[in-house]
């Protein structure tokens, strides 16, 4: 017998239809994924499934005592109740009793202490007790702490717990995932490989999403569609049938223009028309307008990149950083080069955010030094949506309140451009408040890659993104000529994405792997095998000379950044000015071709000669 069976349920939301005669049964054991694009209505559809709205029209059916918990989406930001008790409430009455227990322990209340502590007795809920404290081990959080005080991983944890604690039927997650580390994610999937109830889960994070379902509910445009296999063979089936759907569509499109031909033929053909005919080609109008049509890509615009500019973004050379006495960068060198698309991954308050922060002269490093490129022109995603302002227009945002925005040194208008990102031109009127976390993340998105940019700062980008703009998101960083620095803790994106990766290993330890997450691994469990004892640091550094450098190579080596930033600078001109076709004109245009490979040549030179030097100090 079905835990819970779906029969013709529909809800619109104004004009939107959400869900559309849905049907479905969900069984004991299942492990479901729920797929679907932002703003298709995934977390409305667990919502519905948690109680917490009603359908419209049809027929929720959940089978007698079937125990429901559900993990919403976004953690409450300002709750100051301590995690025992919030952990504790996922037990219902149960939760409570033990919540005044543990507060009256706290307080030294003996005589309310003892007065719960015979009713904890009576009713034997010394077990209940055992489960909260062994979640709270479980996850590593502190009974005491106040909610309010934790990071947005760790409020994920604390919510997960509430929802796991009472050991439901059914578990109904929204991104659980999200702003967790890569050892918080590998840990709840375990835990939810392992666990043996019924699990509904909404996730952006395709590894974890194929690592634990053995069924997907696609819902797409206000259809559910069941697929009884994993996430691999779900990828196959759907995108045979929407290019099933594609055909279809164009026969009927087709049929439609010969129609639409026909009645505005003369008068004396619309005399005899056929009436019944006439009937039908208003039904397949009004069918057109209401078709499902397979939405378009988003196309990324990303800007034509300098033809020169400086090889070294950043050089960072033995930096330290600490707060108060916690150490989190420890004597850490670094050389990023033009081009180059570097991760960065480390558990939640490791100091990822931090390194960027000194990276982009936010803060300055205790210890050490960093040279920057004069040339950086930088876009930076950050994963809080800092600069969202809820009731501001979608195209504003994106435009600065103008029609019109310079993309490619094309103009473009802005609602056309949101288009490409998948947005309506309802939506790109409408304020930012009415959008999901998805929607809003898009829109960063659109935001960031319409500015002049050759260094790109993602921290968190794929968060609340559905799987399709996820992969349309990959391709345009792959393609990306810039710099990219890339902070998630997505294993697949950095697999598909990232040519290194920077391992914030904590305890202010960070090392530099060749590739992505899963090159990382091997790398990481080679080095295990290979050394029997002790930490061995894995940075790519050059091997140093035993011959010390001499007074004059030392003065030669300081002097090479800044003859390097002004041949480039003299490159830079000279490919400006023969860019000109007019140029050409001019006697002085073939002395200047000849100079310009002179200096290019020069400047290879140079770099061969700062990389020699370097490696030799």
């Amino acid at each position: 017998m079905p835990l819970i069976t779906l029969d013709n349920i529909s809800l619109r939301f104004s004009e939107k239809v959400i869900l559309d005669e849905i049907n479905a049964t969900i069984h004991k054991g299942d492990k479901i994924g729920l797929i679907g694009r932002n703003g298709e209505g995934k977390s409305t559809f667990l919502k519905l499934l948690a109680g917490l709205i009603l359908a419209d029209d049809g027929d929720l059916k959940i089978q007698n005592r079937t125990t429901i918990s559900y993990l919403e989406q976004q953690p409450p930001e300002d709750n100051t109740d301590t995690l025992f008790n919030i952990v504790a409430h996922g037990l219902g009455d149960t939760g409570k009793v033990l919540a005044s227990y543990h507060d009256a322990l706290k307080e030294g209340n003996d005589s309310k202490s003892s007065q719960l502590q015979e009713q904890i007795e009576s009713e034997d809920l010394w077990h209940y007790l055992h489960k909260i404290e062994t979640i709270l081990n479980r996850f590593e959080l502190k009974s005491d702490t106040q909610l309010s005080t934790l990071s947005g991983g760790w409020k994920r944890r604390v919510m997960l717990a509430k929802a796991i604690v009472q050991e439901p039927d059914i578990l109904l997650l929204d991104e659980p995932t999200n702003h967790m580390d890569i050892t918080a994610i590998l840990d709840l999937e375990k835990m939810l490989k392992d666990f043996h109830g019924t699990l509904l889960l909404i996730s952006h994070d395709r590894s974890f999403v194929k690592g634990i379902v053995n069924k997907i509910f696609d819902l797409d445009r206000g259809r559910l569609s069941v697929f009884d296999c994993g996430y691999q063979d779900y990828l196959k089936r759907k995108e045979n049938l929407l290019n099933s759907e594609e055909l279809e569509n164009a026969r009927f499109n087709k049929k439609l223009a010969q129609e639409e031909t026909w009645i505005r033929q003369g008068i004396k053909a619309r005399r005899t028309r056929n009436e019944g005919r006439v009937r039908a080609l208003e039904a397949m109008r009004k069918k057109f307008i209401n078709t499902r049509k397979r939405q378009g890509s988003v196309k990324i615009h990303t800007l034509e990149d300098e033809k020169r500019v400086s090889k070294i973004v950043f050089e960072v050379k033995n930096i330290s950083y600490s707060i108060e006495e916690l150490e989190l960068v420890k004597e850490f060198s670094l050389l990023v080069l033009k081009g180059e698309k570097i991760g960065i991954i480390g558990g939640n308050g490791s100091g990822k955010s931090t390194l960027i922060k000194l990276l982009l002269d936010e803060l300055e490093p205790g210890n050490g030094n960093i040279r920057r490129s004069k040339t950086i022109q930088l876009a930076y995603f950050d994963q809080m949506r800092e600069t969202l302002d809820p009731n501001l227009k979608a195209m504003d945002f994106v435009s600065g309140g103008k029609d019109y925005i310079d993309i490619n040194g094309k103009s473009k208008h802005v609602i056309g451009y949101l288009r490409q990102f998948l947005f309506t031109g309802k939506q790109a009127m409408a304020p930012i408040k009415m959008f999901s976390g998805g929607e809003k993340n898009r829109l960063m998105l659109a935001k960031i890659l319409s500015q002049p940019a050759n260094l790109l700062v993602l921290d968190e980008p794929t968060n609340d993104l559905d799987v399709e703009t996820l992969e349309l998101l990959e391709e345009m960083l792959v393609d990306y000529k810039g710099t990219l620095i890339l902070i998630s803790h997505d294993r697949t994106f950095l697999n598909n994405i990232v040519s290194s990766t920077i391992v914030m290993e904590g305890n202010a330890i960070i090392e530099q792997y060749n590739g992505g997450y899963d090159d990382y691994i091997l790398q990481k469990d080679d080095i295990k095998k290979s050394k029997p004892s002790g930490h061995q640091s894995v940075k790519f550094k050059p091997k140093k000379s035993s011959q010390k450098l001499s007074y004059n190579d030392q003065q030669l080596l300081k002097s090479l950044p800044g003859n390097i930033e002004d041949l480039e600078n003299e490159i830079s001109m000279a490919q400006k000015l023969l860019s000109d076709p007019d140029f050409y004109q001019n006697p002085d245009a073939q002395n200047l071709t000849i100079n310009l490979k002179s200096m290019e040549q020069e400047l290879e030179q140079l770099y061969d000669k700062w990389s020699e030097l370097d490696s030799g100090q």
